[in-house]
């Protein structure tokens, strides 16, 4: 169905899917590799480089197990003169230890590499930490193709390993890595949000904002409420300021200066959303004795910040609702991970009280994997770039700023039946949604050991390997991780189906078939091409599937209003708009609005292609045999009928005019 439906299911018979151009400049860096690698080659009788070395730059780090490396070990010991000249001068054109380790710029040396990192860093896809969401809330509207996630297939081995590294190093430079470490080794030694206790007490309170779910808050604080209501999109200070008056309006009378109270040198301001939960009799503070937080018994510190936590809200009284209270009530209320997740998974259980303990423990294990976001070197480099601040309150901030709660509501929206979880009860529903949230915000970076191979005393050394991390990229593969533990194959895919790092997925053939990339991807670089149709189809049908990327941002650009124009503000928004979409709709086919539905994003076949190779002439040529495929298939003896259409095609028989051969499947 999806080969040959989705062509007759779109306005422009393009199946939703388009061939943006791409340039890939080559530089003189570039042919400096070929010609000095290439020696090496020749020096150890090895094959013909020229393939490799359009694939992926530093050849002699990223060789794994490729005859070229068997070769050069066989060889080391008796090297001739001939090949030390060669390996000297690649070395010198190769990754040094010492200019990982400072940060250096590391020049792309390949053309489709450089063009694959003009496409996401010229975006500034760098400075997010998750995806912008199809549908905001509030802030200024994308300009341009929405962001979106890169899958990779490439024919080589070494080419995931290479994306993954590169561009992993690439984004953390960018980032502002080298501004707040001393090393690049040294940067996942620094995790910021950490409940030490300091002198036997506790010494992080205030990082609590960032993990304790306030039903109150959650409940009195919606920004999609705010969104529903408003005649048009407001900008982040007006909504801040939307927030702030239902904060006044709605808590005011709990705070001192309300009641005529007077509470001096209340220094505990970190408790202020749970002291408001218990003064209106919430069934938080019971969820804190005897069911929160459960998992992190190990953690060294954090049951006495939450015996604090519970403490004071029991105790305590509320001060005055000042301009500095009301301000970090807006943003736990709009940037909190736990706030934004309770009301995320609520949308999908609106059966369940706000305050139900199964509600409360599942969104508090979402803003622990959050936590572990948060204390990812890449996302300390970036938060500490963006401003000087205390980093808890950095966090939540940068939470307003990129619309956590839209992006969590979409994220949720997509788990439940992602995960296969529409049938199940609504405590089942947000356990299992919120594992698979915290499954995918876990995910550590990858450790990927590449070669340093070089020349001293006029000998062959290999040397220990350069460990360089995947984060922002990933390659689809089992892995090591940066505390040597071992990552699945599947964790690495979860990660890559959230709105969540990596956003570039590297794989060779293995992630072809049975597996899929829709979610918040819908752009395939095709590194090389495949060597028949049949593989052309099923990369990209990784990426073009139900509700994908590209169909969820067509439907939030025409329905978005259906959440304004309903009588009632919708549970859960995304089902709205989809519900809008499928009532506007004129095709008769089922496939729309779920699987295809046409607008302005599409997917995108992307063929990062040097000039003038003769890849050219072979992507037309699987282009005409794809229409000739989509045509023969589910015909008997398919095989001789392509040969026969091809035949046709080559005698200027029109191929529009063979259309009726075509088995439909469609509903």
């Amino acid at each position: 169905m999806a080969r040959t439906e989705r062509v007759g299911s779109t306005a422009e018979r393009d199946s939703m899917l388009t061939e943006p151009s791409i340039k890939v400049p080559l530089a003189p860096a570039d042919l400096h590799q070929a010609e000095a690698f290439a020696r090496v080659a020749r020096a150890v009788d090895a094959r013909e480089i020229i393939e490799y070395w359009k694939s992926a730059p530093y050849l002699l780090n990223f060789m794994r197990d490729y005859t070229l490396k068997h070769r050069l070990k066989d060889k080391a010991a008796n090297s001739n003169p001939a090949l030390i000249s060669a390996l000297s001068d690649a070395q010198a054109l190769g990754i040094s230890r010492e200019q990982v380790e400072a940060y250096q710029p590391i020049d792309p040396a390949n053309g489709r590499l450089r063009a694959l990192m003009a496409d996401l860093f010229d975006s500034g896809l760098h400075q997010h930490l998750w995806l912008p969401p199809a549908v905001t809330y509030y802030g200024p509207a994308s300009e341009g193709a929405p962001a979106t996630k890169a899958l990779v297939f490439s024919a080589w081995q070494m080419v995931p390993d290479a994306l993954a590294a590169l561009l992993s190093y690439e984004a953390e430079r960018r980032m502002g890595a080298a501004s707040v470490v001393r090393s690049y080794s040294e940067a996942t030694r620094r995790r910021p949000l950490q409940f030490k206790l300091v002198d036997g007490r506790p010494a992080a309170m205030r990082a609590l904002h960032l993990i304790y779910p306030s039903p109150t808050l959650a409940r009195i604080c919606d920004p999609l409420s705010v969104f529903s209501g408003a005649p048009q999109q407001l900008s982040v200070a007006e909504m801040r300021a939307a927030i702030a008056d239902r904060i006044r309006t709605a808590l005011g009378h709990l705070f001192a200066k309300e009641n005529g109270e007077e509470v001096a040198g209340r220094d505990a301001e970190w408790s202020t959303p749970a002291t408001i939960d218990v003064l209106l009799k919430t069934k938080s503070s019971g969820w804190l004795q005897y069911l929160g937080y459960r998992w992190t018994i190990q953690e060294e510190g954090f049951r006495e910040h939450i015996a604090e936590l519970r403490r004071t809200a029991t105790e305590a009284s509320l001060g005055e609702l000042d301009n500095d209270t009301l301000d970090l009530l807006v943003d736990v209320a709009l940037g909190s991970p736990a706030v934004c997740a309770l009301r995320a998974l609520h949308r999908i259980a609106p059966g369940l009280a706000w305050d139900d303990p199964h509600l409360l423990d599942a969104a508090a294990s979402i803003a622990w994997g959050f936590r572990a976001l948060f204390n990812q070197h890449d996302a300390v480099a970036l938060l500490r770039q963006e401003r000087d601040d205390h980093y808890w309150r950095s966090a939540l901030t940068h939470g307003v700023e990129h619309n956590l709660q839209s992006v969590l509501d979409e994220y949720a929206h997509y788990l439940v039946e992602g995960e296969g979880l529409a049938g199940s009860s609504e405590r089942e529903r947000v356990a299992g949604v919120a594992a698979a949230m915290t499954h995918a915000l876990s995910v550590r970076p990858s450790q990927i050991d590449v070669d340093d191979v070089g020349v001293e005393d006029g000998r062959v050394v290999f040397h220990p390997s350069i460990r360089m991390r995947g984060r922002f990229a990933m390659r689809l593969a089992e892995y090591k991780d940066d505390e040597g533990g071992t990552v699945r194959l599947g964790s690495v895919r979860d990660a890559f189906n959230s709105p969540f790092r990596p956003f570039v997925l590297a794989t060779t053939s293995i992630g072809q078939e049975g597996l899929d990339f829709h979610p918040y991807c819908y752009r395939v670089y095709h590194w090389n091409l495949p060597g028949n149709p049949v593989d052309l189809e099923q990369r990209e049908g990784r990426v073009h599937r139900f509700k994908g990327h590209a169909v969820r941002h067509n439907v939030a650009r025409a329905h978005a209003d259906a959440i304004r124009t309903s009588t009632k503000e919708p549970a859960d928004p995304w089902e709205a708009m989809f519900n809008a979409a499928k009532r506007a709709t004129t095709s008769k086919s089922e496939l729309v609005p779920y699987w295809v539905f046409d607008g302005p994003v599409k997917v995108e076949r992307r063929v990062p292609m040097l000039p003038m190779s003769r890849e050219n002439t072979r992507l037309r040529w699987l282009k005409r045999s794809l229409t000739l495929y989509r045509l023969a298939f589910g015909q008997p003896r398919q095989d001789d009928l392509l040969a026969y259409l091809d035949r046709l095609v080559d005698e200027g028989v029109d191929v529009t005019a063979l259309e009726q051969l075509q088995i439909k499947l469609e509903p």
